[in-house]
């Protein structure tokens, strides 16, 4: 079946707002196999963070056509890879790589359920993602490090949960009759429900892409006009919209909040629609816990439109830009403001004509290890870990 007839709104909309493909996740233990891949070098510069060696990671079952393949979105302290795979007949699977590289993939063990993907890891191995149901209905569920899976939703709704914390507390978003809002869920299993603006019938979609340890939750909501926004929840619970200098103002632009570190500060994105005839032009951001905004792309050559997806406790960021070429590559901004770009060798270096070619990079841990994924000459993206 055609993913895009099957797939709902809130999944549809939620691509969108990453601008870069995401997937469906979700648990049962189908195998484990030997992880896939070797190691290569990599310059990373001064400062040799991270250290040099890029490792393939790729699911035995993968697909291997265009756009198909092996995506790793998270990383723990311990080196736990978590994410999914886009097999050959069109879905999407959950896996998880340890440290040592076997690969555990996860299929949510629900009645008629399908597309499964994981986009959160806690230090202990616990895991949580989001499935849809056979009737087009998705769902969240948290998986602990053992293979228990428990699945949830708010009350009367679905959702997808997006991001843990080491204490347990799972943050994502739902639709319900009034709209969109986010959640958090206790390891208890209760939930706290929020909308950013108040009025949830007034967003599209709300995304909760990080949780600290201390319970902040940041993440972007999309307005009824389209326009991206995002937001800070603290642990008391109030919330502040973010809308950083400079964002567009258009559907499709906006301020767009990845991520977030243990001291509060915050990673993300402004972008600002089409310049100098670049559709999708985007530009980096830090938010200090000041309040001060920086917004930056690479200093490389020719760089131009990048994206911050990611910052560790130390205050790397790790991110992606298009060069002049409109090649996509990822860089490395160190807590000391300098630069890395890195592409992992195999990645083909063709201009973007399609969705995520090139270095991806999408999480950084405590470490400095980095995961991603990238796109060989034929468009099949392949999972890659630096450290």
């Amino acid at each position: 079946m055609d993913r895009n007839v099957r797939q709902p709104e809130y999944f549809r909309c939620r691509e969108r707002c990453r601008a870069t493909v995401l997937a469906a996740i979700v648990v049962g233990l189908l195998g484990v196999q030997a992880g896939c891949g070797g190691g290569s070098s990599g310059t990373t510069g001064g400062g040799g963070i991270p250290p040099q060696v890029f490792t393939t990671i790729d699911v035995a079952e993968a697909g291997t056509s265009d756009e198909q393949g092996t995506f790793p979105l998270v990383v723990n302290l311990s080196g736990d890879v978590a994410g999914y795979y886009y097999d050959t007949n069109g879905f999407f699977h959950g896996f998880i790589r340890n440290a040592a590289g076997a690969i555990t993939t996860v299929d949510v063990p629900a009645t008629g359920s399908f597309d499964t993907v994981i986009d959160a890891i806690d230090s202990a191995g616990d895991t949580a993602g989001y499935y849809f149901d056979s009737q087009n209905t998705e769902h969240s569920f948290l998986r602990s490090a053992n293979g228990t899976v428990t699945t949830f939703d708010p009350p009367n709704s679905g959702s997808g949960a997006q991001s843990i914390n080491d204490s347990g507390t799972v943050a994502g978003g739902f639709l319900d009759a009034n709209g969109a809002h986010g959640y958090l869920r206790a390891p208890g299993g209760t939930f706290t429900t929020f909308d950013p603006t108040g009025s949830g019938a007034q967003i599209e979609i709300v995304i909760p892409y990080q949780i600290n340890a201390s319970g902040a939750v940041t993440g972007t909501y999309t307005d009824i006009n389209g326009v991206r926004h995002g937001f800070l929840r603290d642990p008391s619970g109030s919330i502040t919209i973010l809308d950083a200098p400079g964002a567009g103002t258009a559907a499709e632009q906006g301020t767009d909040v990845l991520g977030i570190n243990a001291g509060g500060t915050i990673a993300g994105g402004i972008s600002i629609g089409t310049v100098n005839g670049v559709v999708g032009t985007s530009h980096s951001l830090v938010l200090a816990t000041d309040g001060t905004y920086t917004i930056f792309d690479p200093p490389q050559s020719g760089a131009h439109s990048s994206l911050a997806e990611a910052i560790n406790d130390s205050g790397a960021v790790v991110g992606t830009y298009r060069d002049a070429n409109l090649v996509r590559h990822g860089y490395l901004r160190q807590p000391d403001g300098t630069f890395i770009s890195f592409d992992d060798p195999q990645a083909a270096q063709l201009p973007l004509s399609t969705t995520d070619l090139g270095t991806n990079p999408r999480d950084i841990n405590a470490n400095g290890a980095i995961v991603g994924f990238y796109a060989d000459a034929n468009g099949v993206r392949h999972g890659f870990i630096w450290q």
